[in-house]
């Protein structure tokens, strides 16, 4: 049945990655029927690409505001029950297990020490190290074991999907172009075929975000990330589990047998083809820590676009002075932006 141009639905979310899913998911569960509206395909960007690893805190996270610890923590503890609802180890291949983060230097070592508790890891004796992290065959100056989890983020971004239309929600695709309503309100989206009124509009657009800027009249302090990961195919089986370094260079065994290394991080616009440069200072970086690299096979190497504020924090409230409307991004926000219908939060 074709989908009327013009449409009034409870909640427009503008974004088919994971977090407009995940928005529209939790609504639905709250009895709201959200609109995901998409404009490529859903989980077309970094919600389909990255590696997704569930970290419970990174060595190199740099936030003095404490404002990320508590939001990562609610991220995981959401991801552990969502697995359980969504059977996330059959649909998403949703699997606990331990990473270690490594030092490669003592001062590295004395720093990743010090935040063993924040890090929810346990330091490891250096004679045990090979044992306990056996991809880590090169010498290293400290680790830590750290419990966490992995998913295939375009199973899980599809799954959420799927789970949040059986509870009412639907999916539109089409391109918004802008907003409709007024100076200091918002009533929907203007799409280039048809406009869709709302009660609430959710902005959750990624690193595409700036193009709303125009649309609200406001500065939105949000660019493209890129990021690079390598797929690798083992000629042997691979250690279980992975590492991480101090600097977000990491290793992961994936469920399906290939390794992922990754990732790079890179301002380059919107450029989201993958480079033999990138390629190469991956596997040279984490080349320093093993060498059980050197015989696996490159596969598949992907790149996308992932979303970067300012600070390096999400933007969490109302869009200021655009009264009565909800316009959420950023993943630790997503479940706590679906409680309010109406609040003046601007969630980026």
């Amino acid at each position: 049945m074709p989908v009327s141009p013009n449409q009034h639905v409870d909640v427009a979310i503008v974004g088919g990655g994971v977090v407009g899913v995940a928005i529209a998911y939790f609504l639905a569960q709250r009895g709201l029927e959200p609109l995901v509206i998409e404009g490529t395909e859903v989980a077309h960007g970094a919600s389909g690409k990255s590696a997704g690893l569930l970290s419970p805190g990174l060595p190199h996270d740099d936030d003095e505001t404490g404002v990320l610890p508590p939001l990562i923590a609610r991220s995981v503890a959401l991801h552990g029950a969502l697995a359980e609802l969504l059977d996330g180890p059959a649909t998403y291949d949703y699997t606990p297990y331990t990473t270690c983060l490594v030092a490669r230097d003592e001062e590295e070592a004395a720093d990743l020490h010090a935040r063993a508790e924040h890090l929810h890891a346990e330091p490891i004796p250096l004679a045990e190290i090979a044992a306990r992290c056996p991809w880590l065959d090169q010498p290293v100056a400290g680790a830590l074991a750290q419990p966490t989890a992995q998913i295939d983020s375009a199973k899980f971004t599809e799954r959420l999907l799927e789970s949040a239309k059986s509870m009412g929600a639907s999916l539109r695709m089409g391109r918004a172009v802008g907003l409709i309503g007024g100076d200091d309100y918002v009533d929907g989206v203007e799409l280039a075929d048809g406009v869709v009124t709302a009660e609430v509009t959710v902005l959750a657009m990624g690193p595409w975000s700036m193009r709303a800027a125009a649309w609200l009249d406001l500065p939105i302090p949000i660019r493209p990330l890129k990021g690079q990961i390598v797929h690798l195919e083992p000629s042997v089986e691979p250690p279980p589990g992975g590492f991480s370094d101090m600097h977000g260079h990491y290793v992961v065994t994936r469920p399906t047998g290939l390794v992922h290394v990754g990732a790079t991080e890179e301002e380059e616009g919107f450029d989201a083809e993958p480079t033999a440069a990138a390629r190469e200072y991956v596997l040279s970086t984490l080349a320093r820590f093993t060498s059980r690299l050197g015989d696996m096979q490159v596969v598949n190497q992907t790149a996308c676009l992932r979303p970067l504020s300012g600070d390096g924090l999400p933007l969490i409230g109302a869009a200021p002075g655009v009264g009565g409307r909800t316009s959420p991004r950023a993943t630790g926000a997503r479940e706590s932006s679906s409680r309010s219908r109406r609040g003046r939060r601007w969630l980026s």
